[in-house]
């Protein structure tokens, strides 16, 4: 093979085309093939007919063959060179000796060398099926002058193809050696990126599953503080609802609970509260629709001695109070005009105003809202801001109707009468069979503040040790109906007519498509949204499982 210091080139082409070389093993990034690069540009440089590229083993006691030229030659050999065979370093193999040392082992016939053991170079040759000749083994070592592995070329030739007697060998050596240090530096650098990309991998293995452990601690943290805020459930539905709070209550980020009245939406609110990082902070409520502007107005922003009659002395409001708590702003649809002004600034600027202050003050108060109508609607209408619903609205929690939790029935009345037994000091053995199933037939238009109210009447009405019974139950809850008094007759009246025929068709497309509401709004030419809105809007939800043919249409 042609030396690359002998190809017939001039110098600065010979050195260009080493550069070529180093360059190329240097942009390898993959360990297998930058092994075979550094043997070929080896070989390449020597004008060697063969050899082997070693690397030293994450033990420090064999060198391993990871490269060999030609292919086979890597398996004809042992699997490994052992460096301390007897327990003592093994300075007879030129290789094993090249590896201590730091010095490269000249030999200029393999048969016949002088101060070396070839027993292990010759029986290589024998299963191999050749004859080495010249031998040049070179250490690997980098900047910390520590052996990382071995370099072996052999029958080393001239540009004519004539073995190089050991003279010219010896002047090889020099180029071989800086080489040696480039393919040891690339060698080094490829194992510390690969470790370094192996740490990251487990690093970022590490990050997920922390982040993984941190979520299931979270929703943990929510089901503990869920049992003790009252919100007890086994449906699917509020088990998803669940998970949106164990996923948002260490963020800081408004949330706005939806659902109809008497779901639980100020449970919900507490459970963000008591389940965060603010739990030891205050909480506090109030009722966006219980005070008319002016004093929902001073309650919520608090006002300044003489900021106008009456006003005697200064008054925290509810944003001061509730710092390093949560607010919760119940009925948030609502809120009077000429305060949602006031509390888009607060949201956008973090600061809040007092009646008759010169200057703000910051507010570190979580907000939390609820309401039970449909704030898109209003925006509509134009009654409420479209820019303060897109402000409440970052995280919102819809919450499901009772009727559609109807697991949760039987296991919220248990609930209450078991926290309502030492408020009315008495014994109360749970429900008969029949008592869950009259609650279980029943719609809750009230939703669960409905199924408490019912829960301590009953209380009240029954016995010491004995267990609830239907004859402790409101009428509309025997009767199955969605509220008190509410007639299943057909209705009068044109508008209500309407209604009715509306309503009677989508529970006979609902029926005809198996409850399937997806088909049943396109038997209907509705979309599906449309649909939903109007079963709430009819109270059609806890019917879609029946087969009779009354129809309760709310006027």
């Amino acid at each position: 093979m042609t030396t690359l210091a002998a190809a017939g080139g001039s110098a600065p082409e010979a050195a260009a085309e080493l550069f070529a070389l180093v360059s190329g093993m240097a942009a390898e990034r993959d360990r297998r093939l930058l092994a075979e690069k550094c043997l070929a540009a080896a070989c390449r440089i020597a004008g060697a007919g063969g050899g082997l590229l070693y690397a030293l083993d994450l033990s420090g006691q064999c060198l391993v063959p990871v490269a060999g030229r030609p292919r086979g030659m890597a398996e004809a050999g042992p699997a490994s060179l052992p460096l301390y065979p007897d327990r003592e370093p093994d300075m007879n193999d030129p290789r094993t000796w090249c590896a201590f040392t730091g010095h490269p082992a000249v030999i200029e016939n393999v048969a016949i060398m002088h101060g070396f053991d070839g027993r292990a170079i010759r029986a290589r040759d024998r299963s191999a099926g050749r004859q080495t000749g010249s031998l040049i083994a070179c250490p690997l070592r980098s900047n910390e002058e520590k052996t990382i592995g071995v370099l072996e070329l052999c029958d080393l030739s001239d540009a004519a193809g004539r073995p190089l007697a050991r003279a010219a060998l010896e002047t090889m050596v020099p180029m071989l050696e800086a080489f040696a240090y480039q393919a040891a530096v690339i060698i080094a650098t490829n194992q510390l990126i690969e470790r370094n990309q192996a740490l990251v991998d487990e690093l970022a293995e590490i990050n997920g599953n922390l982040r993984r452990e941190n979520l299931r601690l979270r929703q943990e943290a929510v089901t503990a503080a869920s049992d003790a805020s009252g919100v007890v459930t086994r449906s699917p539905a509020m088990e998803a609802v669940l998970s949106l709070v164990g996923k948002v209550v260490d963020s800081a980020i408004p949330v706005l609970v939806l659902g109809e009245t008497g779901t639980g939406k100020e449970a919900i609110a507490r459970l963000l509260h008591t389940a965060s990082p603010r739990r030891k902070g205050p909480f506090v409520a109030q009722n966006c629709a219980a005070l008319p502007a002016h004093l929902l107005e001073s309650e919520l922003f608090g006002y300044r001695k003489g900021a106008f009659t009456g006003a005697q002395n200064d008054k925290k409001g509810l944003f001061d109070i509730a710092a390093g708590g949560t607010l919760f702003l119940d009925e948030i649809g609502d809120m009077p005009a000429e305060l949602q002004t006031k509390l888009l600034r607060i949201l956008q600027d973090g600061e809040v105003r007092p009646l008759g202050a010169v200057a703000g003050k910051r507010s570190d108060a979580r907000i939390v809202t609820a309401t039970n109508v449909d704030l898109r609607a209003r925006v509509a209408e134009g009654r409420f801001r479209e820019d303060l619903y897109y402000r409440i609205a970052a995280f919102p929690i819809i919450l499901p109707p009772l009727r559609e939790r109807a697991e949760d029935i039987v296991l919220l009345a248990r609930h209450f009468v078991a926290a309502m037994k030492d408020a009315h000091a008495k014994d109360i053995r749970g429900f008969t069979p029949a008592a869950r199933d009259a609650l279980g037939r029943y719609s809750f238009p009230g939703n669960v503040r409905e199924l408490k109210n019912i829960v301590e009447r009953a209380v009240i009405l029954c016995a010491p040790g004995a267990a609830i019974d239907v004859k402790e139950l409101p009428a509309e809850v025997l009767a199955g109906r969605g509220a008190a008094g509410r007639s299943e007759a057909r209705p009068e009246g044109l508008r209500q007519t309407m209604r009715h025929h509306e309503a009677v068709a989508i529970m006979e497309a609902l029926r005809a498509n198996g409850g399937n509401r997806t088909r049943a709004a396109a038997a209907l030419g509705l979309s599906r949204r449309a649909l939903q809105e109007k079963i709430a809007r009819y109270r059609l939800g806890e019917r879609e499982k029946t087969d009779g043919d009354a129809m309760c249409v709310l006027p």
